[in-house]
């Protein structure tokens, strides 16, 4: 798939789905899309199911070279609910006037972006800056991430922090979200494990609220 048919989906998307914006005072936390792409390739395709603490994660990577093209969903129709570590219950006093959502609820998002890769004798690294869209809450984000991987013979493992800037209900901040994550390799399949944060940085919204994500990906 070329980056301007991934474009072309996005705006489609992107227009279809105004019809079901709902105004919310929350920003709701995604999967951080990272790829971890193997350390000594230059071609390579990731497509991968997931569920975390707020939906459904879908997302497709291409590695070409040095360049990379991310795309990815996140969808949740509210009855969707994945708490094994009981984070629904992760609030603080005053939860009512924080920015980052707690609880799962109705959504649809949608990003895209592109990076490279950096070079490195011995670690893959990554740097990928894009957009993404939450549909029914009316949030458009700007984000921009760096990572860094390594692999051995049966599992790939890394780290990654994304920095979203977001503006919406007269209220924009920077919301910054590092995770560990590490993919045990069956094949061309990956079995995924995930987790990291969200981090609200705005003078008096300093909290966090945990990600945990789980899921499995097939790599061409």
């Amino acid at each position: 798939m070329s980056v301007k048919s991934l474009v072309l989906i996005f705006i489609l998307l992107s227009h279809y789905f105004k019809i079901l914006g709902i105004t919310t005072s929350r920003y709701i936390p995604v999967t951080i899309n990272s790829p971890l792409f193997k350390k000594d390739i230059e071609k390579e395709i990731q497509a991968g199911s997931f569920i975390n603490n707020y939906g459904l994660h879908l997302h497709f990577a291409r590695q070409l070279k040095k360049r990379i093209i991310i795309f990815s969903f996140q969808q949740n129709d509210g009855n969707i609910k994945f708490d094994p570590l009981h984070f629904n219950k992760y609030r603080s006093q005053g939860q009512e006037f924080h920015l980052i959502q707690s609880y799962p609820t109705k959504m649809f998002y949608c990003e895209f972006g592109t990076g490279f890769i950096l070079k490195s004798k011995s670690k893959k690294l990554s740097l990928t800056t894009g957009i993404g869209h939450e549909f029914q809450n009316k949030n458009t984000r700007f984000f921009l991430q760096f990572e860094i991987g390594n692999e051995s013979r049966i599992m790939n493992a890394g780290a990654s922090i994304r920095a979203n800037y977001t503006s919406f209900n007269s209220s924009s901040f920077i919301a910054l979200e590092p995770v560990v994550q590490g993919k045990l390799k069956i094949g061309k399949l990956r079995i995924v494990n995930q987790f990291g944060y969200s981090i609200a940085i705005k003078k008096h919204h300093d909290y966090m609220k945990p990600i945990l994500t789980v899921g499995i990906e097939i790599v061409l």
